[in-house]
């Protein structure tokens, strides 16, 4: 029973152990049903949970998508996770759901760190060399000579960590400039323009009639489905969300208006992203 309790409180300790990163990450929430990304950059991370600086406002409990790459390890990772806590711009996420290899890479990872963490902390023992007497046997030489072996081996392990610390601070500026420069084409990219449906409707060049579902047809369901979509310069659409109508004809709805083409939206003589609601009908008397 002792060594089970005691297994258990070293389970508890490495679960809670953070460890220094600082490396870019990203954070899609939902908006208005439309996943928004928010850049920031990581503090600290354990294998429960990871803090960080974003560029954006969250609030506790909200379920959020999160990718980050992690030094040395090239799987990126990807998982979803609750807000833990949000202060100032400050946020905790505590993983509640991350694919079997990506979860086996962070624990590499994590084990990388704390080994580390282990090496750095080792420091050499104080030595104290006496005199030898004249007529020393070659034995005592030969073990006179140990400590500098050791001295070799604390200065090669701290070559490698000054290595790895180097690597991950490479990667976590050259990650950085690229998450700035996202940023910065994230902040000149066009606003999408609320577009009432009534004018969207008349710019339809293309469209597709939803396939009636199965099941609502035996059940006898009818109705109009609402959707919430977003349209590209182009005219194609970029996504499209179910916001009303009943729930059997939803998906028949959103994979049919997926397919719709509208003429381009121009505001001042410039194509523009368009943010509308459009309504699809079902009925079983057509």
């Amino acid at each position: 029973m002792m060594a089970e309790a005691t297994s258990n409180s070293e389970m508890i300790r490495r679960r809670v152990r953070r460890y220094d990163l600082a490396v870019p990450i990203e954070v899609i929430a939902l908006r208005s049903g439309v996943p928004a990304s928010i850049p920031g950059r990581t503090l600290n991370l354990s294998q429960g949970g990871v803090a960080t600086v974003l560029a954006g406002e969250l609030s506790p409990g909200e379920r959020v998508g999160i990718e980050f790459q992690l030094p040395l390890i090239r799987d990126t990772i990807q998982a979803k996770a609750v807000v833990r806590h949000y202060s100032l711009m400050h946020c905790g996420f505590e993983f509640v759901a991350m694919p079997a290899e990506q979860e086996s890479a962070l624990r590499t990872w994590t084990q990388m760190a704390a080994d580390q963490s282990a090496t750095m902390a080792v420091k050499p023992a104080p030595q104290t060399l006496k005199e030898k007497p004249t007529g020393v046997s070659g034995r005592t030489r030969r073990s006179s000579k140990r400590p500098h072996g050791l001295r070799w081996a604390i200065l090669s392990a701290g070559l490698v960590v000054a290595v790895l610390l180097a690597v991950a601070w490479w990667t976590w500026n050259s990650g950085w400039r690229e998450l700035e420069s996202d940023a910065d084409a994230a902040n000149h990219a066009p606003v999408a323009a609320d577009v009432p449906s009534s004018v969207m409707g008349q710019r339809i060049v293309h469209r597709v009639d939803p396939i009636y579902p199965s099941e609502a047809l035996q059940a006898k369901v009818q109705g109009e489905v609402t959707l919430e979509v977003l349209i590209a310069e182009d005219g194609s659409v970029r996504d499209v969300y179910a916001v009303g109508g009943p729930e059997q004809l939803r998906s028949a709805a959103v994979d049919a208006v997926r397919w719709w083409r509208f003429e381009p939206y121009r505001v001042n003589g410039r194509a523009t992203p368009v943010h509308t609601l459009m309504e699809v009908d079902f009925r079983l008397d057509r």
